[in-house]
């Protein structure tokens, strides 16, 4: 099985940690957060992983070389200046089969393994794996229609589906990008549903944490220092805890103030 793992960021958010070292070779103990995902992966079964590198990327090469000392064939692609984190998708070579790609940069106890073998099954170009986040309101909200008020709840949680950045995706995929033009995962998702193909939805609720700021790289230093072996090796026997049904109604609304879109999401019943 084949992995590509984007770790060509320049880590911005987390200044100064990153101004001379990349993010994913941040450390979490004795491994830093490449090393732990290259090892999940091989005790997933993985056995190449191709790393798109940018930023310092001659640190990483240097730190991994060909994998060997992981057990892993680990190959390389430069994207200098950096297009996105989907453009590097058309530098990987002898690409032909599902492959897991996702950021260098999480912390997680997913099932690879059975997250590609759920992807195969779907018969999809792309899966996305996914968390249900809640997130609670302090401020009454309404349900507003045809100028009247329609519902009313104080200080609800709002149900909404958090891309973990980690997906499976067929060489197909690339298809989906232009060439000399920045794209990121979220452009080519757009492109897909616009010509009707299947996006597969993964939802899994094994610990994810998104290592983006000096808050969120201490809590994930402090999970992964509790309990080191159940994010560097599956559990044997144990089924993965993945989402049955998952229906999150998100409708865009508007453009808010800051240019971004407001969107409508469920409550959590």
């Amino acid at each position: 099985m084949h992995a590509v793992i984007l770790v060509g960021g320049k880590g911005s958010r987390l200044l100064p940690f990153t101004k001379y070292r990349p993010k994913p070779l941040m450390r979490l103990g004795r491994y830093s957060i490449l090393e732990i995902i290259l090892r999940r992966l091989r005790a997933c079964g993985f056995e190449r992983v191709t790393l798109c590198t940018a930023h310092l990327g001659e640190m990483i090469r240097a730190e991994f070389g060909d994998g060997r000392s992981l057990g892993l064939a680990i190959d390389y692609c430069t994207d200098d200046p950096p297009t996105g984190t989907a453009a590097p998708l058309l530098l990987v070579p002898d690409w032909d089969s599902p492959a897991v790609v996702m950021n260098g940069d999480v912390l997680t106890a997913l099932d690879f393994a059975h997250f590609q073998q759920m992807h195969e099954q779907s018969g999809s170009v792309l899966s996305v794996a996914f968390q249900r986040r809640e997130v609670p309101v302090e401020l009454g909200v309404l349900q507003v229609g045809d100028r009247q008020v329609h519902a009313m709840w104080e200080k609800p949680s709002l149900a909404i589906d958090v891309c973990s950045g980690m997906y499976v995706a067929d060489p197909s995929v690339r298809d989906y990008i232009p060439e000399g033009a920045r794209v990121d995962m979220p452009d080519v998702i757009d492109a897909l549903l616009k010509k009707s193909e299947r996006v597969n939805a993964y939802g899994f609720r094994e610990e994810w944490h998104d290592i983006g700021t000096p808050a969120t790289y201490r809590n994930a230093e402090r999970e992964f220092l509790a309990n080191q072996d159940y994010y560097l090796f599956p559990r044997e026997g144990v089924e993965p805890t993945v989402f049955d049904r998952a229906n999150t109604a998100v409708r865009p609304l508007a453009t808010g103030t800051n240019g971004r879109p407001q969107l409508s999401i469920s409550l959590v019943q």
